[in-house]
């Protein structure tokens, strides 16, 4: 039976859903059950492997920095019988070094729009990677699954050909839950040294950029389409071929 279910109820990590269902211009629909975004997968517990082997994952596409990765690690997934992809976005607007003279941004959507230019070759790298063969089921996620992983899924849902009201919708569902995430980000960080740049830099950023609000997506939205012209010249300034966009529209588009 396919699943229809939008998120998914895990012990461990508080984001995990389906980015199926939703329509596309063309008549389409993409398909439930094939891939998923979230929060950080190193949450996940002992009880949350039966729930992925039911799903079906076999892959994994980690956003997180490479320090996120020495530090945090990847928990129980390494338990699991899930390949571990680590595609880290390069992303100095939201960590500690960036040249002195960097312009701060005024908005959520300057800040994604930075991100689709400094995570470029990982967000290529993760769309190829879901086209490999026996890729899907697949998740992808970063710490909160709000930032990183919503620029990608705008990106992912827009090459399928997603209108803009859905793909709105989908990056709001996560300030749902976006006090669970800071709740949970504030007990992980008691105890670790203070890093007073990082505390800086934050409290340099957007206030929205703590939440999830539609603005700083339909931002996000407007500033693809007035420099590349939409999701598909995104993808052919960063080196996606037309292959890869076809791939996917294959593997996860469906007849309404």
């Amino acid at each position: 039976m396919a699943m229809t279910e939008r998120r998914v109820t895990l012990d461990g990590p508080v984001n995990f859903r389906d980015i199926g269902g939703y329509a596309t211009a063309d008549g389409g629909r993409v398909k439930w059950g094939r891939v998923f975004r979230s929060d950080s997968l190193h949450h996940l517990t002992e009880a949350d492997g039966p729930r992925l082997a039911h799903i079906g994952i076999a892959t994994a596409l980690d956003f997180r920095a490479h320090d996120e990765l020495d530090r945090i690690g990847i928990g129980h997934l390494g338990n699991l019988e899930i390949k571990h992809v680590h595609v880290p976005t390069v992303d100095q607007v939201l960590h500690t070094v960036r040249p002195p003279d960097a312009v701060v941004p005024g908005t959520v959507a300057e800040i994604y729009l930075r991100m689709l230019e400094a995570g470029s070759k990982a967000y290529a790298a993760a769309m190829r990677t879901l086209v490999e063969p026996d890729a899907l089921p697949a998740v992808y996620f970063c710490m909160a699954g709000k930032d990183r992983t919503g620029v990608f899924s705008a990106f992912l849902l827009g090459l399928l050909g997603v209108g803009d009201l859905d793909i709105v919708a989908d990056y709001v569902m996560t300030h749902e839950v976006v006090e669970q995430i800071h709740e949970r980000g504030r007990a992980e960080r008691a105890g670790m040294p203070d890093l007073p740049e990082r505390d800086k830099i934050w409290a340099e950023m957007p206030e929205d950029l703590l939440g999830a609000k539609a603005p700083s997506m339909e931002g996000l939205i407007a500033g693809v389409h007035a420099k590349y012209g939409g999701w598909i010249g995104y993808a052919d300034a960063i080196g996606i071929d037309e292959f890869v966009i076809l791939e996917l529209r294959e593997l996860l588009l469906e007849d309404e």
